[in-house]
């Protein structure tokens, strides 16, 4: 086999056509089988939270252009050894780019194990093979091995810090969270339910789209109560403009009547000065009157006067 450094193209998460190839000696003798012969799935309820799980995975990581995941992808540890390999239900390399690939050679892959693995059991597994399979990836760097049973609703863990310790048996709790890749297990009566680290369940196409559905209905709705709000603001606003069109209106004629009221009053104010002027010249009159009378008063006395001291002095 000719190893050599692994092309990768400018990642797309969007596009349907990123893909990376590695490049090898066609003239090479060894054939790395792209399948081991067996069905990916035993049923519908195993292939369903095999692409569950895959898909919520590739999902959580779409905008990660180095964490590779997989599903029912052959995974071969060690170069030229074709009868040393598994096939993970799901499998996860951190480190490595994403890309199609026909199988997963350790040794192309920077010699990168992948970190996580996930096993769905199924009526045709047995508990000697999950064994198997634990051992197999304890050996060659898993970090992490979870088993679900779907049938018996049992959910197993393994994990461990670095490859060079055993795995250790984890003891489920309710709310348990994976190291690595971060994500919620909650174990219910009947089925166990996955959550990401921003808390979005894991979930089957089927259930995404009516996920799709709902918030779709939820979106319309939401749009037709907005649409009827607004329809609503715009008459509130329309009334409200009337009114203050009113308003103004009763503004102006008040504003109106007040110039007149004040017109009104000038006038009124200047024939109450003109009335005054008036008898200012009238009481003027009077005195002037008033005085000729004492003075023609006062003539009237003297000529009596007069008369008196003649008849005196004829008498």
């Amino acid at each position: 086999i000719s190893i050599v450094e692994d092309k990768q193209e400018d990642y797309n998460p969007n596009s349907r056509e990123f893909f990376i190839d590695y490049e090898h000696d066609k003239n090479s003798e060894i054939v790395y089988p792209e399948s081991d012969g067996k069905p990916m799935a035993d049923s519908t309820t195993q292939f369903n939270w095999i692409t569950t799980i895959q898909g919520g995975l590739d999902s959580m990581f779409k905008k990660k252009t180095d964490v590779f995941v997989a599903g029912n992808l052959l995974w071969y540890p060690e170069e030229g050894k074709t009868s040393i390999c598994i096939a993970p239900d799901i499998m996860v390399a951190f480190g490595r780019p994403k890309g199609n690939r026909t199988s997963y050679k350790q040794w192309v892959e920077a010699d990168i194990a992948p970190q996580v693995v996930f096993e769905i059991f199924s009526k045709s597994n047995t508990a000697d093979e999950m064994l198997e399979k634990l051992k197999f990836c304890q050996k060659y760097g898993v970090l992490e091995f979870y088993v679900y049973n779907p049938e018996t609703n049992l959910f197993y863990a393994w994990t461990r810090k670095t490859i060079t310790e055993g795995f250790v048996s984890v003891i489920f709790v309710q709310n348990f969270v994976s190291n690595l890749l971060g994500i919620r297990f909650e174990l219910y009566a009947k089925t166990i339910k996955i959550y990401s680290p921003d808390n979005q369940e894991f979930l089957t196409y089927v259930e995404q789209s009516y996920k799709y559905e709902a918030a779709e209905i939820a979106r319309k709705k939401a749009i037709k109560k907005m649409k009827k709000a607004i329809e609503n603001a715009e008459e509130e606003m329309a009334e409200k403009e009337i009114a203050l069109e009113m308003v103004q209106e009763e503004k102006v004629e008040k504003e109106k009547a007040l110039e007149i009221a004040k017109e009104e009053k000038a006038e009124k104010e200047k024939a109450l000065e003109i009335a005054k002027e008036e008898k200012a010249e009238k009481e003027k009159a009077l005195e002037i009157a008033e005085e000729e009378k004492a003075e023609k008063e006062k003539a009237l006395a003297e000529i009596e006067r007069l008369k008196i001291l003649l008849q005196n002095k004829f008498s």
